[in-house]
Protein backbone atom coordinates (compact mmCIF):
# COMPACT_ATOMS: atom_id res chain seq x y z
CA UNK A 1 0.00 0.00 0.00
CA UNK A 2 1.56 3.56 -1.33
CA UNK A 3 0.70 6.38 1.43
CA UNK A 4 1.16 10.17 0.31
CA UNK A 5 2.47 12.92 2.34
CA UNK A 6 2.68 15.82 1.69
CA UNK A 7 4.08 19.20 2.59
CA UNK A 8 1.55 22.28 3.79
CA UNK A 9 4.28 24.56 2.30
CA UNK A 10 4.58 23.32 -1.18
CA UNK A 11 1.65 19.94 -1.50
CA UNK A 12 4.72 18.27 -2.98
CA UNK A 13 5.42 14.63 -2.44
CA UNK A 14 8.62 12.21 -3.56
CA UNK A 15 8.52 8.82 -4.22
CA UNK A 16 11.52 6.53 -3.90
CA UNK A 17 11.09 3.33 -6.27
CA UNK A 18 13.34 0.52 -7.04
CA UNK A 19 15.74 1.15 -4.00
CA UNK A 20 18.94 -1.72 -3.12
CA UNK A 21 19.11 -3.24 0.46
CA UNK A 22 22.26 -2.34 0.34
CA UNK A 23 24.04 -0.16 3.41
CA UNK A 24 23.42 3.19 3.37
CA UNK A 25 25.17 6.29 4.46
CA UNK A 26 24.85 9.37 5.59
CA UNK A 27 22.63 11.78 3.08
CA UNK A 28 20.91 8.74 1.76
CA UNK A 29 17.81 7.28 1.38
CA UNK A 30 16.70 3.95 3.16
CA UNK A 31 13.74 2.65 1.53
CA UNK A 32 11.81 -0.57 0.83
CA UNK A 33 10.66 -0.63 -3.04
CA UNK A 34 8.09 1.63 -2.77
CA UNK A 35 8.07 4.60 -0.18
CA UNK A 36 6.52 8.06 -0.18
CA UNK A 37 8.73 11.20 1.60
CA UNK A 38 7.17 14.86 1.74
CA UNK A 39 9.72 17.41 0.08
CA UNK A 40 10.57 20.44 2.49
CA UNK A 41 11.93 22.32 -0.88
CA UNK A 42 10.26 23.00 -3.84
CA UNK A 43 9.95 20.10 -6.43
CA UNK A 44 12.33 19.57 -9.04
CA UNK A 45 11.07 17.34 -12.30
CA UNK A 46 13.74 14.72 -11.33
CA UNK A 47 16.46 13.90 -9.29
CA UNK A 48 18.75 10.81 -8.71
CA UNK A 49 19.29 9.17 -5.13
CA UNK A 50 22.93 6.97 -4.11
CA UNK A 51 21.41 4.18 -2.42
CA UNK A 52 24.82 1.58 -2.04
CA UNK A 53 26.07 0.92 -5.08
CA UNK A 54 22.69 0.85 -6.84
CA UNK A 55 21.24 4.02 -8.14
CA UNK A 56 17.41 4.70 -7.61
CA UNK A 57 15.60 8.09 -9.96
CA UNK A 58 13.65 9.71 -7.69
CA UNK A 59 10.52 11.43 -8.98
CA UNK A 60 9.04 14.66 -7.69
CA UNK A 61 5.22 15.25 -8.50
CA UNK A 62 3.05 18.29 -7.28
CA UNK A 63 -0.28 18.20 -6.80
CA UNK A 64 -2.86 20.91 -8.35
CA UNK A 65 -5.43 22.91 -6.58
CA UNK A 66 -7.77 24.62 -8.84
CA UNK A 67 -11.03 26.56 -7.82
CA UNK A 68 -14.37 25.02 -8.99
CA UNK A 69 -16.21 27.83 -10.78
CA UNK A 70 -19.62 27.43 -12.18
CA UNK A 71 -20.83 29.18 -15.89
CA UNK A 72 -23.71 32.27 -14.65
CA UNK A 73 -26.76 30.83 -13.90
CA UNK A 74 -25.48 27.11 -13.45
CA UNK A 75 -25.15 25.47 -10.39
CA UNK A 76 -23.02 22.20 -11.86
CA UNK A 77 -19.83 21.34 -13.85
CA UNK A 78 -17.98 18.63 -15.24
CA UNK A 79 -14.18 18.53 -15.26
CA UNK A 80 -12.03 16.61 -17.15
CA UNK A 81 -8.12 15.90 -16.66
CA UNK A 82 -5.81 13.23 -15.30
CA UNK A 83 -3.40 12.52 -12.37
CA UNK A 84 -0.26 10.68 -12.55
CA UNK A 85 0.13 7.49 -9.62
CA UNK A 86 1.28 9.57 -6.26
CA UNK A 87 -0.30 12.68 -7.13
CA UNK A 88 -3.91 14.39 -6.16
CA UNK A 89 -5.70 17.33 -7.38
CA UNK A 90 -7.22 19.18 -5.09
CA UNK A 91 -10.48 21.78 -5.91
CA UNK A 92 -11.65 23.96 -3.70
CA UNK A 93 -15.54 24.60 -3.67
CA UNK A 94 -16.85 27.51 -2.07
CA UNK A 95 -20.34 26.54 -0.69
CA UNK A 96 -23.04 27.26 2.48
CA UNK A 97 -24.23 25.95 5.06
CA UNK A 98 -27.12 23.49 4.50
CA UNK A 99 -26.77 23.38 0.30
CA UNK A 100 -26.64 20.07 -0.79
CA UNK A 101 -23.52 19.17 -2.52
CA UNK A 102 -23.44 15.85 -5.21
CA UNK A 103 -20.18 14.94 -6.66
CA UNK A 104 -19.63 12.03 -9.32
CA UNK A 105 -16.52 10.73 -10.61
CA UNK A 106 -15.42 8.44 -13.54
CA UNK A 107 -13.01 6.82 -15.45
CA UNK A 108 -12.01 4.77 -17.96
CA UNK A 109 -10.58 2.11 -15.86
CA UNK A 110 -12.61 2.58 -12.71
CA UNK A 111 -9.54 3.99 -11.17
CA UNK A 112 -10.38 7.34 -9.93
CA UNK A 113 -12.04 8.01 -6.23
CA UNK A 114 -12.71 11.63 -4.16
CA UNK A 115 -12.27 12.29 -0.77
CA UNK A 116 -14.41 15.26 0.60
CA UNK A 117 -12.79 17.19 3.39
CA UNK A 118 -15.19 20.13 5.24
CA UNK A 119 -13.58 23.70 5.52
CA UNK A 120 -11.29 24.09 8.66
CA UNK A 121 -11.99 24.26 11.87
CA UNK A 122 -10.98 27.30 14.82
CA UNK A 123 -7.63 24.92 14.51
CA UNK A 124 -7.25 25.00 11.08
CA UNK A 125 -7.61 21.18 10.71
CA UNK A 126 -10.17 19.55 7.82
CA UNK A 127 -12.84 16.91 9.12
CA UNK A 128 -12.91 14.43 5.99
CA UNK A 129 -16.86 14.14 5.26
CA UNK A 130 -16.04 11.05 2.42
CA UNK A 131 -13.72 9.02 1.37
CA UNK A 132 -12.38 6.90 -1.23
CA UNK A 133 -16.06 7.48 -3.13
CA UNK A 134 -17.25 7.89 -6.75
CA UNK A 135 -20.58 9.05 -6.12
CA UNK A 136 -22.18 11.07 -3.04
CA UNK A 137 -24.61 13.32 -1.98
CA UNK A 138 -24.97 15.14 1.25
CA UNK A 139 -26.35 18.12 2.86
CA UNK A 140 -22.68 20.52 3.70
CA UNK A 141 -22.39 21.27 8.03
CA UNK A 142 -20.75 24.05 7.71
CA UNK A 143 -19.71 27.48 4.97
CA UNK A 144 -16.88 27.94 3.57
CA UNK A 145 -14.40 26.09 0.88
CA UNK A 146 -14.62 22.24 0.43
CA UNK A 147 -11.89 20.45 -0.81
CA UNK A 148 -12.72 17.57 -3.39
CA UNK A 149 -9.46 15.28 -3.58
CA UNK A 150 -9.22 13.34 -6.75
CA UNK A 151 -6.42 10.72 -7.02
CA UNK A 152 -6.19 7.08 -8.50
CA UNK A 153 -6.64 3.78 -6.89
CA UNK A 154 -3.85 2.31 -8.99
CA UNK A 155 -1.74 3.93 -11.64
CA UNK A 156 -2.18 7.60 -13.68
CA UNK A 157 -5.93 8.04 -14.26
CA UNK A 158 -7.72 10.40 -16.40
CA UNK A 159 -10.82 11.41 -14.98
CA UNK A 160 -14.22 12.99 -15.69
CA UNK A 161 -15.40 14.60 -12.31
CA UNK A 162 -19.20 15.98 -12.24
CA UNK A 163 -19.64 18.65 -9.37
CA UNK A 164 -23.47 20.13 -8.20
CA UNK A 165 -24.78 22.30 -5.65
CA UNK A 166 -28.00 23.66 -4.62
Amino acid sequence: MTQCLFSRKSLSLITVAALSSAPVGLNQIAASSSSTFPLSHPAQSSATADIGATPATVLAQTSRIRRVKFAPGKYSTTLEDAVVRGTRDIYLLGASKGQTISVKIASLENNAVFEVTAPPNKAGQRRTLKQEAVNWTSVLPVSGDYQIIVGGTRGNTSYKLQVAIR
